[in-house]
């Protein structure tokens, strides 16, 4: 199904290259500029933000466009080795059996760390349940936890379905391999095929725990809807200070109720911005960029751009960490 989609999308932006320059040629002679293109596959947990990140590069550099298709990590991968696309962003770096098959078929293999994500738990508001240990959580993704009343005397005399965007998404990995050490999935989880999806059914179900990127939380789309794009990157240029406290409540107001997670007997933690940069929050993993294309055209110009300051900091106000900024840290007093 990748192959099909993508030939589609190669087609869609041959045309749009012929109509752009065909333009470019009609206004009074001038001499065309030259158009460059690039193709990607990111995981669907990353999509808002890459969406944005793509949104702000195609408005910084015209004639450099990006056309990225949002699909499970395995797929992602998948794609990366057959050459089906030259770029992804997926939750963690290649290994080194895969480095080692991408430098047989390409000259250029780069793979950079370009942020730091939170996994978050999400239940239902009216779900009784505020915490979870990692260790509870492993039990409930494997089957030995079935039914709430059994984290606490709090919960519900109701099953727990967990539900996921699908199998084979980079947060299902992480899942497997960080919290239940490479064992599978009890018959409580099920994929559902999409983030977005896994956000309405917790939403809807009283009994469902849904497990999604924190950025999704965090998003703020009155802001897109109502900014204009030449106004938000003038902002974003500035460089001041994300309102960490603005972001949290983006969260705490997103419609769900996000559980907080402890180690063991710990101290419990919410998937906010500084605990994911003081380690506190004990759910995060890295975020990828992998690229087998040249050092030039919009595939190189992207990869620099998510890197630099502005991508950064880009990426700092979905509310996940940016990996290549320095990040002051302030402690707010209200009364």
């Amino acid at each position: 199904m990748l192959g099909r989609v993508s030939r589609t999308l190669f087609a869609v932006l041959a045309a749009t290259t012929v109509m752009t320059a065909f333009t470019a040629c009609g206004e009074g002679g001038k001499k065309e500029k030259k158009v460059s293109s690039m193709t990607m596959v990111c995981d669907e947990a990353f999509k808002n933000i890459m969406e944005q990140e793509v949104e702000v590069f195609e408005y910084v550099y015209p004639n450099n466009f990006v056309l990225c298709e949002y699909v499970p990590q395995a797929v992602a991968v998948d794609s990366l080795l057959s050459g089906n696309t030259r770029n992804a962003v997926i939750g963690r770096d290649i290994t080194k059996t895969e480095r080692a098959a991408l430098r047989k078929k390409f000259s250029s293999v780069r793979s950079m760390k370009i942020a730091v994500d939170a996994v978050a738990l999400i239940v239902n508001p009216e779900n009784d349940i505020s915490t979870l240990s990692v260790k509870e959580i492993g039990q409930i993704l494997s089957g030995e936890i079935t039914r709430w009343d059994q984290i606490s005397p709090e919960g519900a005399d109701a099953p727990i379905n967990v539900v996921f965007d699908d199998r084979g998404s980079g947060l299902a990995t992480y899942m497997r391999d960080s919290v239940l050490n490479g064992r599978e999935f009890g018959p409580n989880v099920v994929s559902i095929g999409s983030v977005e999806k896994v956000f309405e059914t917790v939403k809807e179900r009283k009994d469902a725990m849904g497990v999604i990127g924190v950025s999704w939380l965090t998003r703020s789309l009155n802001e897109r809807d109502t900014t204009d794009i030449a106004s938000r990157v003038e902002d974003l240029q500035k460089g001041e200070a994300v309102n960490g406290i603005e972001i949290n409540e983006r969260m705490d107001n997103s419609g769900v109720k996000v559980l907080s997670v402890m180690r063991n007997d710990a101290l419990s933690y919410k998937p906010y911005q500084q605990y994911i940069y003081d380690g506190n929050y004990p759910l995060t993993r890295p975020i990828y960029i992998i690229s087998t294309a040249g050092m030039v055209g919009a595939a190189h110009k992207f990869y620099t751009f998510i890197t630099s300051n502005d991508g950064q900091r880009l990426i700092m106000r979905t509310g996940i960490m940016p990996a290549r900024m320095q990040i002051n840290i302030y402690e707010v007093t209200t009364k």
